[in-house]
């Protein structure tokens, strides 16, 4: 779980805290598909990638988990 957009929205309104770290962590997450599925792997695949080309995926990342997420690094 990212806790950048949590901890950001815990002290919006509460002027005596505030984030001192961010961006501590860095999991890595996956899809998984049957073995030997390759229609599927393909079509999660061209998927993604059309995410990214469109910048969809960038603007959920940032919306999501903060200005300061990376793009992931779409390995197949």
């Amino acid at each position: 779980m990212k806790l950048a957009p949590v901890t950001a929205w815990f002290v919006r309104d509460r002027p005596r805290l505030k984030v001192v770290e961010t961006g501590i962590t860095r999991e890595r997450l996956a899809v998984c598909v049957g073995k030997g599925d390759t229609a599927l792997r393909s079509a999660i695949d061209s998927a993604q990638a059309a995410l990214a080309a469109d910048g969809t995926l960038a603007a959920l990342i940032e919306q999501w988990l903060g200005a300061a997420a990376a793009l992931p690094d779409c390995e197949s």
